[in-house]
């Protein structure tokens, strides 16, 4: 894991805010926009000077909202940690998330409509092609 303070100056690096959301297998729900080739995350990105760029459990709760319409409860969100990888999406970037896991299983039947596929996958041995952010780091680290 490298801290976003170690991201060279030379790449060009998005905050994210990412959310680990669970089923009662213990599988991870991941999904696919329209565009990117690979599952991610729930996520979003942080906007300096909003209220969720100083507190991103609070945008890890958004996210989860608007992206699978689950309201959680925010103080059950644990913060996993700081990644950096790759962009999945633009080639030659570099984005580093912020990610937290909701310590409640849920299930979800709403996706928002720009969500393509959504998967749940057991994070070991995931049987869908995941974001290398997930694979090398967020996986292991769960």
């Amino acid at each position: 894991m490298r801290a976003m303070a170690e991201t060279p100056d030379s790449v060009k690096s998005n905050d994210l805010v990412a959310v680990v959301l669970r089923d009662r297998h213990g599988r991870v729900m991941v999904l696919r926009t329209a565009g990117l080739p690979e599952f991610v995350l729930p996520f979003g990105s942080i906007t300096p000077g909003t209220p969720a760029a100083e507190n991103p459990a609070l945008a890890a709760h958004l996210i989860a909202h608007e992206a699978v319409r689950v309201d959680i409860d925010e103080s059950r969100l644990r913060r996993l940690g700081t990644y950096c990888s790759p962009a999945a999406n633009r080639a030659g970037n570099q984005i580093c998330a912020h990610v937290y896991v909701y310590e409640e299983e849920l299930s979800v039947t709403h996706p928002d409509k720009d969500i393509a596929e959504l998967a749940w996958v057991d994070p070991a041995q995931p049987d869908v092609t995941v974001a290398p952010l997930l694979n090398d780091q967020v996986f292991p680290a769960l």
